[in-house]
Order: C-alpha cells, then structure tokens, then sequence
C-alpha cells in the first residue's frame, strides 16, 4: 500500500507541470490565456511580462482619425 501511495505522489508531479506545459504552450499560440500564465510569466522574466502588458494595451486602443488636410497614408 505504501509503494503505490509513493509511486502515485511521485508520478503525479511529472503529470501536473505536463500539463502546466501543454496549457502554456496551447495559451501562447491561440493568444489566450494571458490572465493565467500573467502571475508566472511576471515571476520569471518581467520584461517580458511588461512588454505584453504594452502590447495588448496598445491592441486595444482605437487609432486616430486623421484630421482634415492630413496627407493620406500609403
């Protein structure tokens, strides 16, 4: 009863960052995700982190409208 107790706390950790991985990796290609993995990603690399908080803020933004007279955009 023991062994199987030990092998299956053992065998649940390889299991548990398994699928911490394939959700990271899922999350990251779909774009989803952002506000689970944001606490982790913050932890270990920071900029990174703050670079995505940038770049989904700038998403969100609505451009401006030119203003009359303005040379149009190619």
């Amino acid at each position: 009863m023991d062994l199987l107790f030990g092998v299956a706390a053992l065998g649940s950790v390889p299991l548990t960052l398994a699928g911490f991985t394939w959700y990271a990796v899922r999350a990251r290609r779909t774009g989803s995700g952002q506000s689970l993995m944001a606490p982790f990603e913050e932890i270990w690399d920071p900029v990174v982190h703050r670079t995505n908080v940038e770049v989904h803020a700038q998403a969100r933004r609505t451009p401006q409208a030119p203003s009359p007279g303005d040379p149009p955009n190619p």
